[in-house]
């Protein structure tokens, strides 16, 4: 009787130990978040970089926006397409912070090529170009999660005005990717084979 208590005893402590050591845990990680959104936090107000590398407080997903908000202010916008970029790989499809992310992303590109095109005209298109059709694919991204945000249509279409699609007006209705696609089966007259009649 006495070894039937004592081995309940000691699974007993065992699995309290356990409990125990899982809570520790879960209050270090608690803390570390806490930690970070405090981190964060103080860097809003005035706009400062996100540099305290300590428990990884500048790789949040947070501090990567925070951060990129501040490079693009600072007029840097590879770093802040570097720190969208970092940010976008970390969260899953559909968040919040990733949509912004594409759209702030899209901005980016567009000021840019139109910054280019504004200061050297045409022969700048070279360079403008494959930011604008950048600028769209993440106004794309960006509408296929939320497809009635109008901030990201407006500049959508701003975008296709500066570069229309290649294949017509299907892309700003349905924010379908901008692949050229195969040349469709002509209907009607022209679908007929041979010559028409009355025609040489």
């Amino acid at each position: 009787m006495n070894k039937k208590l004592a081995g309940i005893l000691r699974r007993g402590v065992l699995w309290a130990g356990l409990l125990i050591l899982i809570s520790v845990v879960m209050l270090i990680r608690q803390a570390i978040d806490i930690y970070q959104a405090e981190v964060y936090r103080r860097s809003l107000q005035p706009h400062v970089l996100i540099e305290n590398m300590l428990l990884g407080a500048n790789q949040t997903p947070q501090a990567l926006f925070a951060n990129a908000v501040f490079y693009d202010n600072q007029l840097q916008p590879e770093q802040a397409l570097s720190a969208y970029a970092d940010l976008i790989s970390k969260l899953p499809e559909g968040d919040l912070l990733r949509q912004q992310a594409y759209f702030n992303s899209g901005n980016i590109y567009l000021r840019t090529a139109i910054r280019l095109l504004e200061q050297r005209g045409l022969p700048a298109w070279d360079e403008a170009g494959p930011l604008v059709a950048l600028a769209k694919e993440s106004y794309q991204k960006a509408l296929r999660a939320e497809p009635d945000w109008s901030e990201v249509k407006y500049n959508y279409h701003l975008a296709l005005r500066l570069a229309p699609t290649t294949h017509g007006m299907s892309g700003p209705q349905q924010y379908e990717d901008e692949q050229i696609k195969a040349e469709e089966e002509p209907s009607g007259w022209p679908a007929m084979p041979g010559n028409p009649r009355g025609m040489p």
